[in-house]
């Protein structure tokens, strides 16, 4: 059928989205032990609520109307959200931190939500994802003192046909409520690491730019999900799914207007690995940082050296400031990651877990050149043909991280988390090295997967 892309309709969207507590015994835990209420009974134990909010982001004509907020007296219901969408492609996302301030570890009994009619269905989507982009599900635990960034979305859905379109324009109140229970404290299933499978993909003969392959650890369940970028034949080149959970972390207090660093325990569980913490909701606006629901970056490394941009990079020719050292090459932009930076041996303890730990003996690791970036859709930060960004892969800038190739003497390329502009190849250099992570490149052989 033919496609229609132009007309206009216009859906009004009225969505309340709330938080109870569920009447329910636990005999895991107690023969006796009842609790009865909502979320907003005794917040000293059971203390479920919603917070940090984020402004709407708005594609294409969507538009909204009025303050969504998370209620002042009920902390656990978000109201206003009245989002207007008029042309297919349309979409409102919102972004709020679930949290669980009590002291009982409690998980999803039941999700009420509005069910879209079937004619609704085709035009019309609505749904509540974690980070990862899983949709929340019953059975998700919200462990004592956890919180979990959600992301609210409502899109007019962009491929459809001329016969698909709403025939007049309506008015559609959507609802959605997470129902909760208290769950046993020793319950295995606590927390995101320990709920986790290794992610399932297809094995193919030839793969496709942005197929996602994966790598599991069987004895953790711990899975190291990649996003192909090349199929080369004998072997696969793909880019890591989450930067590294490494380094440094970023705290910046409510107007962004500073931050103060924090070394990463090792004792965390993914450590060393990927891990969806590192997804940053940053963005630059007007000159300023701001966020959506968050306002900590995790997963920080300078590339070489320290925080002092007086000191020399190693790739400098100091004999002349205009060109690298002879074995970086003989102009810029040059390729310098190599052992002197400060994330080569990081990527070289990843690689060894891989092999020893997934047992993947063929891989080797590198980070993304600017040269590769390019390839992926994008020519310089400088040239883009905005009417072209639709082409550009989504999962390439949900963080920020460095890339291998120096623009001069002092500064690096990197790649910017973020709406898709025309700034997605910035040049950072050393002394700005609270900004930006390592995301690996592998490259394996396809009889390994």
């Amino acid at each position: 059928m033919k496609k229609e892309k132009k007309t206009k309709v216009l859906v009004m969207v009225i969505l309340l989205i709330v938080v109870a507590g569920l009447t329910v015994a636990f005999a895991a835990l107690s023969a006796t032990l009842n609790i009865n209420g909502t979320a907003y009974l005794d917040a000293a134990k059971w203390g479920i609520k919603f917070e940090n909010l984020s402004e709407p982001v708005k594609t294409g004509d969507a538009s909204t109307s009025g303050t969504a907020k998370v209620e002042e007296t009920k902390s656990a219901e978000i109201t206003g959200i009245n989002v207007s969408l008029s042309t297919p492609g349309d979409k409102v996302t919102y972004t709020v931190d679930l949290v669980n301030e009590g002291t009982i570890n409690a998980k999803i009994d039941n999700i009420e939500k509005t069910v879209l009619t079937s004619e609704q269905q085709k035009y019309l989507t609505f749904k509540v994802t974690d980070r990862d982009g899983r949709e929340v599900s019953e059975g998700d635990i919200l462990s004592k003192g956890e919180t979990r960034n959600l992301t609210i979305t409502i899109e007019f859905i962009k491929d459809l046909t001329k016969e698909d379109l709403p025939k007049q324009t309506s008015t559609i109140s959507l609802s959605y409520k997470l129902n909760f229970a208290q769950t046993d404290e020793k319950a295995t299933t606590t927390s995101d690491s320990s709920k986790q499978a290794c992610t399932t993909f297809e094995k193919k003969d030839t793969y496709n730019v942005g197929d996602v392959i994966a790598l599991c650890n069987t004895s953790t369940n711990k899975s190291e999900d990649f996003y192909v970028m090349k199929d080369n034949g004998t072997t696969v080149t793909a880019l890591a799914k989450y930067n590294l959970l490494i380094g440094n972390a970023l705290r910046f207090n409510d107007d962004f207007s500073s931050a103060t660093p924090e070394v990463l325990s090792s004792s965390d569980n993914e450590y060393g690995l990927q891990s969806s913490k590192t997804l940053i909701d940053f963005y630059w606006k007007d000159g300023k940082m701001s966020a959506n629901g968050s306002n900590i970056i995790y997963g920080l490394i300078p590339f070489y050296g320290d925080s002092d941009d007086t000191k020399y990079s190693y790739w400098e020719d100091q004999s002349s400031y205009k060109k690298p050292l002879a074995k970086y090459g003989s102009s810029y932009p040059a390729e310098v990651f190599d052992s002197n930076s400060l994330l080569y041996k990081p990527l070289k303890t990843y690689e060894t877990y891989i092999k020893k730990n997934i047992g993947k003996n063929t891989v080797t690791l590198d980070i993304l050149s600017l040269e590769q970036a390019k390839n992926l859709g994008i020519l310089s930060y400088s040239n883009i043909d905005s009417d072209k960004l639709t082409l550009y892969p989504t999962w390439y800038n949900n963080t920020f991280y460095w890339l291998s190739t120096a623009e001069d003497d002092g500064w690096m390329y990197i790649v910017n988390s973020g709406t898709i502009t025309t700034d997605n190849f910035y040049r950072w250099s050393n002394g700005s090295y609270t900004t930006n992570g390592i995301r690996p490149v592998i490259t394996i052989s396809k009889s390994e997967l």
